[in-house]
């Protein structure tokens, strides 16, 4: 036990900067998904960090989540690209942002959690 949590540490950090590598401007996610030979490809790897954010996502409190998609909500690859796409389309800047930082905050305004009572 002594030695899980740093293990945990290095792999998260190392699976960051496995993902950082890999991570691509919105813009250029835009056409490789707009390639007929690269679509899969996109709406595979969108849907990979997805998956990724949802998980960080779900391990929060209640209290501390970044979004509340319905649980019973599964998304796809082509739903989550082309939400992505929306919003590249209401606000052209995002087009320099990394597509995961895009997706995240796609994710957030589209699944806003209802404020807390207090």
């Amino acid at each position: 036990m002594r030695f899980a949590m740093p293990l945990f540490a290095c792999a998260a950090i190392l699976l960051a900067a496995a993902s950082a590598q890999a991570d691509e401007s919105a813009k250029q996610f835009l056409q490789v998904d707009a390639s007929d030979d690269g679509q899969p490809l996109a709406e595979t790897k969108i849907a990979a960090q997805e998956e990724g954010i949802r998980i960080v996502n779900a391990a929060l409190p209640a209290a501390s989540k970044f979004y509340c998609q319905p649980p019973t909500l599964v998304l796809t690859g082509p739903q989550l690209a082309d939400m992505v796409r929306r919003a590249v389309k209401a606000d052209d800047k995002l087009e320099k942002q990394l597509v995961s930082s895009v997706l995240f905050n796609v994710l957030k305004n589209t699944f806003p959690c209802a404020a807390t009572a207090h």
